[in-house]
């Protein structure tokens, strides 16, 4: 494990290395969203993929709905499991949505990224880049497993329920992984396979849109965060030399931190619906996960829907972190423009200094569709209003008798 990592830390940290994690995500589905150079294009391999994979989500999205018209829930569990399977269906496609209708202004993005990347070793390592290369990496990792932890028992677990069963009694049950209704019989062998194999599908290609969506977000917005830290760097290392060479450094600092505010809120305005959208599904999971808990279910369902619950709170919490360093690290540019040795410059430079400090004090963040701000303390505050409607239905349903 340290040999990978020295080989990584003595590498030359690029840019497409920083995004290859997102983009693998999106390309393996047949999505291909941005485009580095000329050279950079969508393959007919990736085209056909993309058309298998949205016809087969928007006949499973039809069937889906369909159950609730044509058939109808055993218990109040089932109904439970129907809403869950579609609260994650439908976060997935909005997600992806989301990011291509803001493709354009990704592409601006990524493009200026790249230009602010740093070029020498120098500048690598004043940037940091290989540490922040590290410290993303291990954290979407970790986002990136536990989701398919769960997403793979949700898929496989039917499967593998049925061959045990078989094993011991020589019966086999046809399981699905998710609740949908099929216009035919899935009860023959051929029927079963092409339903289970459809639906394997489908939520292997919403789990790639799931985290393609997320980790684009964090990964976008560390950095940002970083070109915040660097350009701190450059503050607080500053040294006054003439009155032109220190203004032109001024102009340059203000310039950038324009730059990079203009690029948190292009990066928002993205990424904002995906955001509320992760808040909604986590008080919906955390609630429905109450259901599960006061009504009574199997106990591998009752695994499976708390890990549900873990992989939606682990993601909003990595937004809700990135969203708070994206704000402690913009904020820190006034404080180093405080602190640095501005005593020694022109007395024009420091009059100077007063309006850029002045244009500092507003730190960029994130927002849930424009509704309220992104932050551990929004994060917290999202657990306290899931638990208040766990615990408002809980008594409903105690009064009615469940």
């Amino acid at each position: 494990m340290s040999a990978v990592k020295n080989s990584k830390t003595k590498k030359n940290v690029t840019i497409r290395d920083i995004f290859y994690l997102p983009f693998k995500f999106y390309t393996t589905v047949g999505i291909k969203l941005f485009h580095w150079d000329e050279y950079d294009i969508m393959t007919k391999w990736q085209k056909f993929i993309m058309a298998v994979t949205l016809i087969n989500l928007a006949i499973s999205f039809t069937f889906k709905v369909s159950y609730i018209i044509v058939d109808e829930f055993e218990n109040t569990v089932h109904m439970t499991e129907w809403s869950l399977y579609m609260s994650f269906a439908t976060n997935g496609f909005f997600k992806t949505l989301s990011v291509v209708w803001g493709r354009k202004t990704l592409d601006r993005v990524l493009k200026t990224l790249e230009r602010l990347f740093p070029r020498n070793d120098k500048e690598r390592r004043d940037f940091k880049m290989v540490e922040g290369y590290e410290y993303i990496q291990y954290h979407s990792r970790i986002m990136v497993y536990s989701h398919w932890t769960i997403a793979l028992m949700f898929m496989s677990f039917p499967i593998v329920q049925s061959s045990v069963e078989y094993i011991q009694r020589r019966v086999f049950v046809q399981r699905l992984p998710y609740i949908l209704s099929y216009p035919f019989d899935t009860s023959s062998d051929t029927a079963y396979v092409c339903a289970y194999a459809t639906q394997f599908m489908g939520g292997f290609t919403l789990s790639c849109y799931f985290l393609g969506s997320d980790t684009l977000l964090l990964h976008t917005v560390y950095m940002v965060v970083l070109n915040f830290k660097y350009l701190c760097f450059r503050i607080v290392n500053f040294e006054p030399k003439d009155y032109d060479q220190d203004m032109n450094e001024l102009k340059d600092v203000l310039e950038k931190h324009y730059l990079l505010n203009d690029l948190a809120k292009s990066v928002n305005n993205v990424f904002s619906l995906s955001i509320l959208l992760n808040y909604m599904i986590s008080i919906m999971v955390i609630v429905l996960i109450g259901v599960q808990i006061i009504t009574g279910s199997e106990l591998f369902d009752f695994i499976k829907f708390v890990g549900f619950f873990a992989s939606a709170t682990i993601q909003v919490y990595y937004v809700c972190l990135m969203s708070t360093l994206l704000m402690e690290r913009s904020a820190e540019v006034g404080e180093s423009l405080m602190g640095q040795k501005w005593y020694m410059a022109d007395v024009r430079y420091q009059r100077m200094l007063t309006l850029a400090i002045a244009r500092s004090q507003r730190p960029a963040h994130l927002t849930a569709f424009k509704f309220f701000m992104i932050s551990m303390e929004s994060f917290s505050n999202l657990m306290t209003t899931a638990y208040q409607f766990f615990t408002l239905l809980q008594s409903r349903m105690e009064e009615e008798g469940f």
